[in-house]
């Protein structure tokens, strides 16, 4: 995998969007993250796609190389406001998309904001569903589980140690996380590590997120793959033949016996289901 150019996109309440451009003559993709996530997460992803694509990869508000004022909030139109921002700098029209989870959702309204900016979209349970006053009964509290998530490592190798010996993010690839771990970490001068995403702030992203985004998912005119974990039992999972059906061009693929992260599980797997979808090989 080149180096990619990173460079910084302004976009609202002084936002500066890290984007990073593996540059080639393929295809315009924008890969987008999910929350708490990295965007440079997808980079084993995009080594196995090869030249048919130009990996531009997004980093969303409070999320890796990123910065912004620390009151920020994560209401739909803020982090659309992110996405379009790449749009426009990077003059995009017809290009491609991928996002998982918020990523996902993120992208398939910036397809509302920029009419023909995208030709196509690929995402991966996407946070886009209908808002109610109660949780179903059993549901996972993302919020408040997200409040006490551990911020602080003594090393990077500590928290990938960790990560990668249980429930959510062991089902993520050795590569993948790794990747994750390098990029969504912050150096600290004891020689620690810190998260970049603040767990308060990621908490925040969970709890403002997409608001009224389910309502205009009939107005969304491109085609839109909406891939979901066969073997995932909360509402990211259970919500995503909804979502499909909601959208007037969407289509639905199984990743069957994967959950929230089995975009990042197998990484020949993803890679055939995205050329399948953009490029029909």
């Amino acid at each position: 995998m080149r180096e990619p150019q990173t460079l910084f996109v302004p976009s609202q309440d002084q936002v500066e969007v890290a984007v990073h451009d593996y540059g080639g003559s393929g295809h315009p993709t924008l890969f987008v993250h999910g929350t708490g996530l990295v965007s440079r997460m997808w980079e084993p992803i995009i080594d196995e796609l090869g030249s048919d694509f130009r990996a531009i990869c997004v980093d969303l508000r409070a999320h890796g190389a990123t910065t912004n004022p620390p009151d920020i909030n994560f209401f739909d139109h803020r982090m659309v406001a992110d996405l379009t921002s790449v749009v426009d700098a990077f003059d995009l029209q017809d290009a491609w998309v991928v996002g998982h989870s918020m990523g996902g959702a993120t992208s398939i309204l910036t397809s509302l904001e920029r009419p023909g900016a995208f030709e196509r979209a690929w995402v991966y349970e996407p946070i886009i569903f209908e808002r109610k006053e109660d949780r179903p009964e059993g549901a996972f509290d993302f919020v408040e589980a997200t409040k006490h998530r551990r911020s602080v490592f003594p090393s990077r190798q500590d928290a990938l140690d960790r990560y990668g010996s249980r429930p959510p993010l062991n089902e993520i690839h050795p590569d993948c996380l790794e990747t994750y771990v390098r990029h969504g970490f912050i150096d600290q001068p004891d020689g620690s590590v810190q998260l970049a995403c603040d767990p308060l702030l990621e908490s925040r992203a969970f709890e403002q997120f997409l608001q009224e985004g389910w309502d205009r998912l009939p107005l969304v005119e491109i085609e839109v793959r909406v891939a979901y974990g066969g073997a995932g039992s909360d509402r990211p999972s259970t919500a995503a033949a909804g979502i499909a059906e909601r959208l007037p061009l969407g289509s639905l693929e199984v990743f069957e016996g994967s959950d929230h992260f089995g975009c990042f599980a197998s990484l020949k797997h993803v890679a055939s289901s995205l050329r399948d979808w953009f490029i029909g090989a």
